[in-house]
């Protein structure tokens, strides 16, 4: 998943069973947190078992026998203490937890940025295993050239499967999560060939292989004209076999669907984190090749905020910085504003500045639109104090959230998996889960 950077930074229902597991399960938590102080990490600076059959319709899996959805929730270690607090409240309700704890660096050595390796989250561990919850960290690594040095290499690639093995065998984790993002095309049969090699030394100690990919999209939603061989780094195919579970990172949309844009952007801002209709379409397409039943829906749990412009038929959105729940609705009550629900069922608002912030082209996007009425008021209605900029900003919340749990059950995925637990989640976004 890519990893998000800032700048700045009801009760429950339930029966007697579930509240005794709560308590108990809470007490033990507390108890590690204040033993062992699981370090807060510092925010960095803002950037940004069986095998399946091979193809699978949406409709078909719509119409399959239902099954208990699962939930899991992806732990940062950037806010580790805050996240495994929030988590510890509502461990009952998750099936699996990933701690994003891990990651590559230099000759494929993998470093354990939340320090699980010196046995301070075993406690913790303990107690989500006694809820049945299970432990599947995530290893990450988005370094284009060193990947594909690596993976390419027989030699380095098998010893890189065994290190990953001797990791999940060692901290006894019930598998391992490999999110290996900004992969080049022509490591697309390496990786394969690295999925393959783990899948065997995994299941051979009966532990999960799980595999986060980026969303799909219909090509010519994504291309005015689609190349002929469309540029990916992974083989479906090959991830359907061997992945014992697929999380598909459903999010950060943006402005990259040029059919949404077309058909939600004009004459309104329109880049959400994520639409349940490009949900919809992402899902429509990747369900062709990966089987439903090993898909786990990626949630987001935050938003962005961009600054917006407009001209001669042309909005500009650039990225200013992401926004956690909490961030976003501080920003909506600092500016005076009140946070709405949009085209995009996000919550979002605009506010005034007078503040211009220098974007790099990497997170400016340009949409073909009629002039966004909100921007187009500003032309005839003075501006508060100095300002004279616009900022968009819009984010998730719990019904943004409850709008995914539908799809997934409606699609029979397998479940769904929030980003991020970090403790700025809306807290509503708990009594979603069911």
């Amino acid at each position: 998943m890519k990893i998000h950077f800032f700048l700045h930074f009801a009760p429950f229902r339930y029966h007697n069973r579930a509240m005794k597991k709560r308590f108990t399960f809470t007490i033990v938590a507390i108890m590690f947190l204040a033993a062992f102080a699981v370090p807060k990490f510092a925010v960095p600076v803002d950037a940004s078992t069986a095998h399946a059959t091979s193809t699978i319709s949406l409709a078909s899996a719509s119409t399959a026998k239902s099954q208990p959805l699962k939930y899991g929730v992806w732990l940062p270690f950037w806010t580790a203490q805050d996240g495994a607090q929030d988590v510890s409240l509502n461990l009952d309700k998750l099936n699996e937890v990933s701690p994003f704890s891990y990651e590559i660096g230099t000759g494929g050595k993998i470093i354990d940025d939340a320090k699980i390796n010196n046995g301070s989250w075993d406690g913790w561990f303990s107690a989500a295993h006694s809820l049945n919850v299970k432990i599947i960290p995530t290893i990450a690594w988005f370094d284009t050239t060193p990947m594909y040095n690596l993976l390419s290499s027989s030699t380095a690639r098998q010893a890189h499967e065994d290190a990953i093995a001797a990791l999940a065998k060692t901290q006894k984790f019930d598998g391992i999560d490999i999110d290996y993002e900004n992969k080049a095309v022509k490591a697309k049969p390496y990786f394969s060939l690295f999925i393959q090699g783990l899948y065997t030394r995994l299941h051979a100690m009966n532990k999960t292989l799980t595999c986060t990919i980026a969303p799909r999209s219909p090509a010519t939603d994504i291309w005015v004209n689609p190349p002929s061989v469309l540029p990916y780094s992974e083989d479906y195919t090959v991830l359907n076999k061997y992945c014992d579970e697929i999380r598909v990172m459903a999010y950060d949309q943006g402005t990259v669907d040029l059919a949404m844009d077309a058909e939600k952007g004009s004459s309104t801002l329109y880049a959400p984190v994520a639409d349940p209709d490009w949900v919809t379409r992402v899902l429509q397409n990747m369900t062709k090749t990966i089987s439903a039943k090993k898909i786990m829906l990626g949630i987001p749990t935050y938003g962005y905020e961009y600054q917006v412009s407009w001209k001669n038929g042309v909005t500009t959105y650039q990225q200013v910085r992401s926004f956690t729940y909490q961030d976003a609705m501080d920003r909506a009550e600092l500016s005076g504003v009140e946070p709405t629900r949009n085209n995009a069922d996000e919550l979002s608002y605009t506010y005034q500045t007078s503040t211009y912030m220098t974007i790099p082209a990497t997170l400016t996007s340009y949409v073909s639109s009629t002039k966004p009425k909100v921007l187009a008021s500003s032309v005839t209605t003075p501006l508060p104090g100095n300002a004279t900029n616009t900022m968009f900003v819009s984010f998730s919340d719990a019904q943004s959230s409850l709008d995914k749990i539908d799809l997934a059950k409606k699609y029979g995925l397998r479940g769904v998996i929030f980003f991020k637990a970090d403790g700025e989640l809306d807290p509503a976004t708990w009594e979603e889960i069911q």
